[in-house]
């Protein structure tokens, strides 16, 4: 089974969200605020997704701007990126899309219908 973590009163959560219904893919649900991946799992999706590290960030959000981050984040380590990220869900890009542990994709550019799901 898949899992979204989301931020429920995002539009964008709220239409990939939509997308995934619409295309009758089950799904659980987790909201990023309330319970963010761990440090972990973070660091694991991280490394394998070959992605930036920015990425990863929610680079528009006020948890973003109120750290400072953006003059940061060049300068972190990944154990301090994933510390930070699994301490504050809003810091995270959203939504993920993750299908047994591996992560699909991050944020929500493309169509999941693309990912062959």
């Amino acid at each position: 089974m898949l899992t979204f973590y989301e931020y429920p009163k995002c539009s964008t959560c709220r239409k990939a969200k939509a997308e995934l219904i619409s295309l009758g893919i089950d799904f659980e649900a987790i909201n990023l605020k309330e319970t963010p991946p761990s440090a972990e799992t973070l660091k694991q999706w991280i490394t394998t997704s070959g992605l930036p590290l920015k990425s990863f960030f929610n680079t528009s959000g006020m948890s973003y701007r109120a750290l400072g981050m953006k003059d940061k984040l060049p300068h972190l380590s990944i154990d301090e990126a994933v510390d930070l990220l699994s301490s504050d869900g809003m810091l995270i890009k959203r939504p993920l899309l993750i299908n047994d542990n591996q992560l699909l994709q991050v944020g929500y550019k493309k169509s999941y219908e693309e990912l062959a799901l």
